[in-house]
């Protein structure tokens, strides 16, 4: 397979996420604010399946979840799953409103990052891990959620000028 069949999202999806992922395990963990810290995979890969759609959106949670498996400590799998299923759902609810409406964006990664660890709890307590679900979601998801939400006040136009960048709107010729 040559790079010319690859789609340029996933030759994007190839080169962002790894350097995404890095971020996240090595500065990302020492920006905490108030308790939380921000999840900027996830951020891009939420705002990619609102202006990509689901195919684009499912393939960047797979290379993207597989990233955070590499450098999380939980069991191999757990974010790649979590990412897919958020970014199925979040990607079904494509449309020209979702892209357009200010709000709408960080209201989605703050319900997103919440369904993220409601599913990484799930597969934890599926593996008879010990997991405190209040302590999780009051101390962890809650403000994770917050601090994401937020944060993608500035992500989501930074990943759609890359989207605009990657497909170009043709130009009228007359």
């Amino acid at each position: 397979m040559n790079t010319r069949s690859l789609s340029p999202s996933i030759i994007t999806a190839l080169w962002l996420l790894p350097c995404l992922a890095i971020l996240q395990a090595g500065l990302v963990t020492h920006l905490e604010v108030a308790g939380a810290l921000a999840n900027i995979v996830l951020l891009v890969v939420v705002d990619w399946g609102i202006l990509r759609g689901l195919d684009e959106g499912v393939i960047w949670a797979f290379i993207g979840g597989l990233l955070l498996d590499i450098f999380s400590g939980y069991p191999l799998g757990t974010s790649t799953v979590a990412l897919v299923v958020v970014a199925a759902l979040i990607s079904m609810g494509e449309t020209t409103f979702m892209r357009t409406h200010a709000l709408l964006p960080p209201v989605t990664v703050f319900l997103a990052t919440l369904l993220y660890y409601a599913v990484v709890v799930f597969i934890l307590v599926s593996t008879h891990q010990s997991v405190n679900l209040a302590t999780v979601f009051r101390q962890v998801a809650i403000p994770a959620a917050l601090l994401n939400g937020a944060a993608n006040i500035v992500v989501y136009p930074l990943t759609h000028r890359l989207e605009q960048r990657i497909y170009p709107v043709p130009r009228a010729s007359w």
